[in-house]
């Protein structure tokens, strides 16, 4: 194949495409603009008349200042004109910008991945003495990035709690004790929580400062930490739940102003567990009956946590998972060693889809958004 190829500016030739490769030339890219110093030399030629005819009025007796002006204005225009035409052909061209890589959001997780609960799970634990025990034990995975959580206050609403169709889970909080306070509910929190509904102070200070919390930053992150609720935290966390019990914890080094909940346990009971996994997803972990503080931090340990935080439990256990895991008479027993009237609980925990979960699952501009 024969291509033309310009090879000095103004001569062009004829050459084959092995010959053209030889000489550094593109044989499949002609030069674009080739000819540009053609249309240069043209302009510049039709301004050549101008140019002398100022010269002539240069010469001449100054006739009219106006007509000088004219004439050399013309003149410069066209001088002008032919060299940015010349110098334009030199310039490389500006390729154009790449499109803008668009990637989209990773949609999120159906409600059914929101909370994912296992029943009838177990661990066997070896003892310091060679023993083993199996813990048996329920739990809820939940994802900390679409989920959010609301204080559903009231006394006794376990069996409200079975039917709500809005809630992914319901559990303990913190300890608190019977007191004035709180409104109706006459009790008095032992750790702040801040909710997607509101914000509820402890109203014990003392034990607030002395405790543990569990957060989710706004960037749905799962913290665990330790002390009261500061405005530096109520500024980057979504969810704050105080007054817990730091079981374990392999991230941050408890400060010299933690105090825990519980000191030496050594009876057997229920427990209930938050467990940071390392996956960031938060594990509620509820045991069987019968567990020790002893087997339980063998059981933590096992299941390779890297927090590990205690809230109420024992008689105030809770794991509640509408239309799966319900509350009843029953398990009021079963939770307090026969004695339900102990189990009372003034307030639980609810977990429930964020409102971006929502917008996402949106598709009729008329069904009203929930707000958290």
């Amino acid at each position: 194949m024969v291509r033309p190829w310009r090879l000095k500016e103004g001569n062009t030739t004829a050459v084959t495409v092995s010959e053209a490769k030889k000489l550094g030339l593109d044989p499949f890219r002609p030069k674009p603009e080739a000819i540009t110093l053609n249309k240069a030399v043209e302009v510049i030629l039709l301004h050549w008349n101008q140019l002398f005819s100022v010269i002539a009025l240069i010469r001449l007796p100054l006739r009219s200042f106006r007509q000088l002006s004219i004439g050399l204005a013309s003149a410069v225009l066209g001088v002008g004109c032919a060299w940015w035409l010349h110098h334009s052909s030199t310039l490389p061209k500006q390729a154009k910008a790449p499109p803008e890589v668009v990637i989209p959001m990773e949609p999120p997780p159906s409600r059914e991945e929101l909370v994912q609960l296992d029943m009838d799970q177990a661990e066997t634990v070896v003892r310091a003495d060679g023993s083993t025990v199996r813990v048996g034990y329920a739990r809820a995975l939940v994802d900390p990035r679409w989920t959010t959580v609301e204080f559903f206050g009231g006394w006794n609403r376990e069996l409200q709690a079975n039917e709500d169709a809005e809630a992914l889970l319901f559990t303990s909080g913190p300890t608190f004790a019977r007191a004035y306070g709180n409104g109706d509910l006459g009790m008095r929190l032992h750790g702040d929580l801040l909710m997607a509904n509101g914000l509820w102070p402890s109203g014990n200070r003392a034990a607030a400062v002395g405790r543990a919390w569990i957060g989710i930053t706004i960037e749905g992150e799962l913290e665990f930490g330790y002390g009261a609720l500061t405005p530096d935290l109520q500024k980057r966390l979504r969810v704050f739940i105080g007054g817990l019990h730091a079981f374990t914890n392999t991230l941050t080094s408890a400060p010299k102003s933690y105090t825990g909940v519980y000191g030496v346990m050594n009876l057997a009971d229920v427990r209930i567990i938050y467990g940071l996994r390392g996956d960031g997803r938060l594990e509620v972990v509820e045991t069987d009956d019968g567990v020790l503080f002893s087997d339980l931090r063998l059981f933590v340990e096992q299941k390779r946590f890297l927090a590990a935080y205690l809230p109420d439990h024992a008689s105030k256990s809770r794991l509640i998972v509408p239309g799966q895991r319900l509350w009843s008479e029953e398990q009021a027993v079963w939770v307090s060693g026969g004695k339900p009237s102990i189990t009372q609980m003034p307030f639980l925990l609810k977990v429930v889809p964020t409102q971006e979960w929502h917008e996402h699952q949106l598709t009729d501009e008329s069904i009203p958004l929930r707000r958290n």
